[in-house]
């Protein structure tokens, strides 16, 4: 993904990327895409002008609104057993730059920036697309000196427009808690992965999401007792979705891709190898008090783990779990990629 960005910067454009210069691209579009300006441009896949296709029949296939169509909306959200994609055509934005970074808050301030936040999300503008992530960071030589054995919050921030008007936007937020850290400025459009500042070196994880249609206070005290000091997460990351996410899915144009009408993503996990087996139990634990706020499906690039879970959402409705898998069928009669 970072590549892309890389490119397309060099020409004032931008790729409606994740928040991670290392996820596939394909892989990453396919599924739906749900990045760090999410509120503002949708989903990443909406973004997809065609495609390049080898069915499971072994054609070469050209896909698009106008050749293939039911493929074209297929491969946009449907990811798995569509057929092999050897080349994909996106659509950029005309952007050059943004405000946008994090705000890095230590233990002692996490509970009031998680409940100012959450409260936040509610009137939030469209335009401006939040996350926060809870972290856990073990004594590891790994980790640098003052993340150490730390529980902290990260705040990331992003919108595509001036400073001046950026800085208004994010001040409600800086003015939750003394940050230790405050890295929101202007960026060029093709360093937006430091927005999120993800770890691009390989590692172990263990990860699971589900898609929540609302984070009351009630929700942030079960999130806070579950992965407080001493528990088995590394990581409790919510996302805030919305704004142009939410877009009618029935037209002409519509898409494959699941989860369009949702608040907020929570994704949870682990990085210490040495706790996965603590994982699985702890994360139904933690679904089973937030059930009632828990929506009915998910997006399939987020669902992770779901062996043995006792949520084990649908990435898509009924109907369009049909749909898709009568795509697979005409394209894949014999189930090669089943």
């Amino acid at each position: 993904m970072g590549s892309v960005v890389a490119l397309a910067a060099a020409h004032g454009l931008l790729p409606i990327a994740g928040s991670s210069p290392n996820v596939g691209v394909v892989g990453y579009l396919i599924g739906g895409g749900l990045g760090p300006l999410a509120r503002t441009y949708g989903f990443s896949s909406d973004y997809i002008a065609g495609a390049t296709v080898v069915s499971g029949a072994g054609e070469v296939l050209e896909v698009s609104a106008t050749e293939n169509p039911d493929l074209f909306w297929a491969i946009r959200g449907g990811k798995y057993e569509l057929g092999v994609v050897t080349e994909i055509r996106v659509r950029l934005v005309e952007l050059a730059s943004l405000y946008g970074g994090f705000l890095l808050f230590g233990t002692d301030d996490i509970e009031r920036v998680l409940r100012g936040w959450s409260s936040w999300t509610t009137t939030a503008p469209d335009e401006v697309s939040t996350s926060l992530a809870l972290m856990s960071f073990p004594d590891m030589e790994q980790v640098p000196p003052f993340l150490r054995g730390r529980r902290v919050a990260m705040l990331r921030f992003g919108y595509p427009g001036a400073a001046s008007e950026g800085e208004a936007l994010a001040a409600p937020l800086r003015a939750l808690a003394e940050a230790e850290m405050d890295t929101i400025g202007t960026l060029a459009a093709g360093d937006i992965a430091q927005i999120h500042n993800d770890p691009t070196d390989p590692g172990p994880s263990w990860l699971r999401g589900v898609f929540l249609t609302a984070f009351p206070d009630d929700a942030a005290s079960i999130l806070l007792e579950t992965v407080g000091e001493g528990s088995p997460f590394t990581i409790a990351e919510l996302r805030h979705y919305g704004g142009s996410l939410m877009q009618e899915t029935d037209t002409e144009d519509s898409s494959a891709v699941g989860g369009r009408e949702v608040h907020m993503s929570i994704g949870f996990g682990g990085f210490n190898p040495g706790r996965f087996a603590e994982l699985p139990a702890a994360s139904d634990r933690m679904l089973d008090r937030l059930e009632q706020w828990i929506a009915p499906f998910t997006n399939i690039n987020f669902r992770g783990d779901q062996v043995g879970a006792r949520h084990p959402l649908s990435a898509w409705p009924d109907a369009t779990n049909e749909r898709i898998a009568d795509v697979r069928r005409k394209y894949d009669p014999d189930g090669v990629f089943r």
